[in-house]
C-alpha cells in the first residue's frame, strides 16, 4: 500500500496519569512536529479518577490536531484502543503508551512507516535488543519471566513468521479494508498481539526495531493480584477463538 500523503493517527490510552500526562503530551507533540508528518493525536481517557481528563483538556485547548475520547467506566487498555480505532478511517495508526516508552526510537518508527513498511514495532525480544540487568529487584525479575512466557505462548500459538515482542508500548501499522472488518477479542492487554497475528496471517512483514531498555520498577499490573486471572482467561479465550476460526 502506497500513499502520497501519509496521515498518522496516534492513539494514546490514559488512565490515572496526572503525574506526567501534561508534560509527556507536550514532549510527544514536540517530537512529532519535528518529523514533519501530517498527523492527529487522540487521547483516550479510560475513566481516570484523578485529574487526567482536566489536563488533557488543557492540551487540547493549546494544540491543534489533538482530540479526546473519554468515558466514565473503566474498560481496559485494549478496549480503549478499539474505541480509538473506530475513529480511524484510513492512513497509519500508531499505538503509544502515555508514559512514552522508547521515546528516542519514535522518529525511527515514523521513518520506517513513511517508507511503506506496513507494520513496525519496538521489539524487546530481538537478539539485537539489550536489557539493563543491573540491580533488578524481585518484581522486575518476576515481570520479565512472566512476560517472556506469555510472549512465547502468543508468538508460537497465534502467529507465523514472527517470534518477536507482542506487548511493547509503541507500534504502528497501515489500515486496510480487511483489518477494519476483523473482530478482535481483547479488552485488557492483548489487542496488540491480536493485531500482530492478523498482519502475520496476511503474510505482511513485521518490521522490528531492536532497543536498549530497562524493566520498570512499578506497573498497574501486580504479580500476585487476583486480577491476573482475568488476563489469563482473556488470553485463553483469544487462543480458542482464533483456533476455532481456523478450523471453521
Amino acid at each position: 500500500m502506497k500513499m502520497k500523503n501519509k496521515k498518522f493517527t496516534f492513539l494514546v490510552p490514559c488512565y490515572n496519569s496526572e503525574k506526567f500526562i501534561y508534560k509527556n503530551s507536550i514532549r510527544l507533540i514536540s517530537k512529532i512536529k519535528k518529523t514533519k508528518i501530517i498527523y492527529n493525536l487522540i487521547f483516550i481517557n479510560d475513566a481516570s479518577s484523578d485529574s487526567t481528563l482536566d489536563l488533557l483538556k488543557k492540551i487540547r485547548a493549546k494544540y491543534n490536531n489533538t482530540s479526546i475520547i473519554s468515558y466514565k467506566k473503566n474498560l481496559g487498555k485494549s478496549a480503549a484502543l478499539k474505541i480509538g480505532l473506530k475513529k480511524c478511517k484510513t492512513g497509519i495508526v500508531v499505538f503509544y503508551d502515555c508514559d512514552l516508552p522508547y521515546f528516542s526510537y519514535l522518529p525511527k518508527l515514523i521513518e520506517l512507516l513513511k517508507k511503506n513498511m506496513q507494520f513496525v514495532t519496538i521489539d524487546r525480544r530481538s537478539i539485537k535488543s539489550k536489557i539493563n540487568k543491573t540491580k533488578l529487584n524481585f518484581y522486575q525479575i518476576s515481570r520479565f519471566i512472566i512476560s517472556t512466557i506469555v510472549n512465547y505462548i502468543i508468538a508460537n500459538i497465534l502467529m507465523k513468521n514472527f517470534k518477536g515482542d507482542t506487548q511493547s508500548g509503541l507500534k504502528g501499522f497501515y489500515l486496510n479494508k480487511k483489518f477494519k472488518k476483523e473482530k478482535f477479542i481483547s479488552n485488557k492487554f492483548f489487542l496488540d498481539a491480536e493485531i500482530i497475528a492478523f498482519f502475520c496471517n496476511e503474510n505482511i512483514k513485521i518490521t522490528s526495531i531492536p532497543v536498549k531498555y530497562k524493566i520498570s520498577k512499578q506497573s498497574s499490573i501486580k504479580i500476585l493480584s487476583l486480577a491476573n486471572f482475568t488476563y489469563i482467561y482473556e488470553l485463553l479465550k483469544i487462543i480458542l477463538f482464533k483456533k476455532l476460526i481456523k478450523l471453521w
